[in-house]
């Protein structure tokens, strides 16, 4: 699978950082960051780094996927509420789906998200992981 250079500088902001909107005229709140409200069409939305932590609320495991990705199967994906009381949908990473259970706390973390053989590049990317302890909280 060839990565694009320029896509991925372009996507540099989604990918590496949880950048959220927040719409000062209704108060929906976003992800990923985009300067036009989708609720109420309004331009005056905040830019906010969310902290990166949330509750995993659902899971499920992926054994088939696209063109590319074959190498990463098994794939955890989780429906994550960020402590901003966002529900967004990301992979998890450092887990075996056997150790996983719903209600535990994650945590942002940088990992690799696929690469490209033919020319050596590495895309990055936000997965989520299980912090440790997290039962104790």
């Amino acid at each position: 699978m060839k990565i694009s250079p320029s896509q991925s500088w372009r996507l540099k902001n989604t990918l590496y950082s949880l950048t959220l909107g927040i719409c000062k005229k209704c108060g929906n709140v976003f992800y990923p960051y985009q300067s036009i409200c989708g609720n109420c069409g309004s331009v005056d939305v905040e830019k906010v780094k969310a902290k990166g932590t949330g509750t995993l609320l659902e899971y499920t495991v992926l054994y088939q996927t696209r063109e590319g990705f074959e190498k990463q199967v098994p794939i955890i994906v989780g429906l994550i509420r960020l402590d901003e009381g966002l529900d967004i949908v990301a992979p998890l990473t450092d887990v075996e789906a056997n150790e996983l259970k719903e209600g535990v706390r994650v945590e942002a973390v940088l990992r690799r998200l696929r690469s490209d053989s033919t020319n050596g590049l590495i895309q990055y990317g936000i997965k989520f992981r299980v912090i440790d302890n997290a039962g104790n909280n």
